[in-house]
């Protein structure tokens, strides 16, 4: 089994919306990508740019779904949604996720998931994506920066495949910093 991962450097927001956006490209009903990591990492800031991408509506507006847990969005002329999800506020109980009705929306959907360490499973096919912020970087002017790290972590092969074309076509080539695989 290939083990296959890049990680990325992502310097701006807007570069955080462009990743979301060209990950967008080519999604289809039952894609899911777990986003996971800091607070105020970006995980929001990169949903918009999927969301934007995918619908083509460049001024979407596009917000945390934190209080109202999921927010959705019609693409493909109404025959697929985009389920933007966020785990945050919830335990993870079986009480608290029903209502979401995750494994519906995981097969006829296209998920953007917050916060995924509150699901007791996830779908084995999926991208896993890790957002940190990286303030041990100093500029130029002594203050730390806050450039984020995206990990991007494909499970199957529909994912590994998508993510390797972008890497080899230089799509994320300014971002990279670590590409990997292990056979």
């Amino acid at each position: 089994m290939s083990e296959y991962s890049l990680d990325l450097c992502i310097p701006t927001a807007e570069d955080m919306e462009d990743v979301g956006g060209l990950l967008s490209v080519d999604s289809k009903k039952g894609d899911v990508i777990l986003l996971d990591g800091d607070l105020g990492a970006g995980k929001t800031c990169f949903s918009r740019g999927f969301v934007r991408g995918r619908t083509g509506l460049e001024n979407e507006r596009v917000t945390s779904p934190t209080y109202l847990l999921s927010n959705t969005y019609s693409v493909d002329g109404g025959n697929t949604k985009i389920y933007h999800m966020d785990l945050y506020r919830l335990s993870g109980s079986e009480d608290d996720l029903s209502p979401l009705d995750l494994e519906r929306v995981f097969t006829d959907g296209i998920s953007l998931i917050e916060w995924p360490s509150r699901l007791s499973q996830k779908p084995s096919t999926r991208l896993d994506i890790t957002l940190t912020i990286d303030s041990t970087i100093q500029n130029d002017d002594g203050s730390d920066s806050k450039e984020r790290r995206m990990k991007l972590e494909p499970h199957g092969a529909r994912w590994v495949e998508r993510l390797k074309f972008l890497e080899f076509e230089g799509y994320f080539e300014d971002l990279i910093m670590d590409s990997s695989s292990k056979e």
